[in-house]
This record gives structure tokens, C-alpha cells and sequence, in this order.
């Protein structure tokens, strides 16, 4: 749990949502380092689930991926991502 949180709840408040909108475009190569798009990145899968893993450590616990500029076949991305990805996080 990420110190943030662990100070929430120690004063007695309520662990409240923390969410953050991420603009993505999938490269084929799942270690490609990110580079900049239209609000976000084109990255590797491997180099996302990196930066997700970062979040997490800092509180963020719920992430809202847009796969509104991926350029690869939406079908195989959403496949690639519920595989590859989801199992490393909670949910």
C-alpha cells in the first residue's frame, strides 16, 4: 500500500479512488520505450505495465486506458491487454 494511503488511513478517513486517464497507442514491440503522442504515449506493453506498476507504488489505483490514437488492431490490443497485463494488477 502506498505510504499516501497508509496516512488516509491513519487519520481515520476513508481510502477514497484515485484515478487517472491515460491516452495509449501500443507498439507491436513489447519493450518499446515511450514517445510522445496527441495527450499521452506509443509504448511497449512490457514499458506500460512499468509505468502502471509506478503509479500504483504512488496511490493511483484506478487507471482509465484510451485506446482512442492505438493504431495497431483494437481486437488484439484489448486480447494483449487483458493477457499480458491484467494478471500484474488487481482487479
Amino acid at each position: 500500500m502506498a505510504v499516501s494511503r497508509q496516512r488516509v488511513l491513519s487519520a481515520g478517513a476513508y481510502d477514497k479512488p484515485v484515478i487517472q486517464p491515460l491516452y495509449i497507442d501500443l507498439s507491436e514491440e513489447p519493450d518499446a520505450p515511450p514517445r510522445p503522442i496527441h495527450l499521452e504515449f506509443r509504448l511497449g506493453v512490457n514499458q506500460l505495465r512499468t509505468y502502471l506498476k509506478s503509479l500504483e507504488a504512488i496511490g493511483v489505483n484506478h487507471i482509465a486506458l484510451n485506446l482512442r490514437f492505438n493504431q495497431a488492431d483494437i481486437d488484439r490490443i484489448l486480447k494483449l491487454l487483458v493477457e499480458d497485463l491484467l494478471p500484474d494488477f488487481r482487479v
